[in-house]
């Protein structure tokens, strides 16, 4: 089921526009972060301290163990393991399984939503098109993204929670 929805998806109704786009958007996904991002950063700029630090942590952990998943699974990409492929990026001598492109652009998204909710929308939007992404391009099956999305979000609520949780005990109680 996983080639035959990759197939789908890889052949999906080939056209100029997806052609070009799809390998920029693969390649290039951070660019469309920071343009989402730079905006709110530099109207509440107190924010941007503890973002840029909680998002690189974020993604430092979860690149990191995205790559450790491939290791352990192992599993070829399609574009070294089935044929037909119509591959429209460079095939990867790394593991498919996550997908660390889908890891990161999810934990991305989820760290940055963490702190600028009104671009949380758009955060997603891009990650979804990033992990939509490589599957287009011939280099993930869409299991690899998927189970790479969960990842990415799972790793970036664990220390998004530890973030809050030390906030919380740092705070002044209240009485009343």
């Amino acid at each position: 089921m996983d080639s035959s929805l990759f197939f789908l998806i890889n052949r999906m109704d080939q056209n100029f526009l997806f052609d070009f786009l799809m390998p920029f958007i693969t390649e290039k996904a951070y660019l469309l972060f920071l343009a989402i991002v730079v905006y709110p950063m530099i109207k509440d700029w107190r924010k941007a301290v503890p973002f840029l630090v909680l998002s690189l942590l974020c993604l430092g952990i979860a690149d990191v163990s995205g790559n450790v998943l491939k290791h352990f699974f192992e599993r070829p990409r399609p574009c070294s393991s089935l044929e037909d492929v119509r591959l429209l990026v460079a095939c990867s001598d790394s593991f498919s399984f996550p997908s660390n492109h889908a890891v990161n652009a999810f934990a991305a998204a989820a760290a940055c939503s963490h702190f600028y909710r009104k671009a949380s929308p758009l955060l997603y939007l891009v990650a979804v098109a990033v992990a939509f992404s490589r599957i287009y391009t011939g280099v993930h099956y869409p299991s690899d993204v998927f189970i790479g999305a969960l990842w990415g979000i799972f790793c970036a609520y664990v220390i998004l929670s530890l973030y809050n949780l030390y906030n919380d005990e740092r705070a002044p109680v209240m009485s009343g």
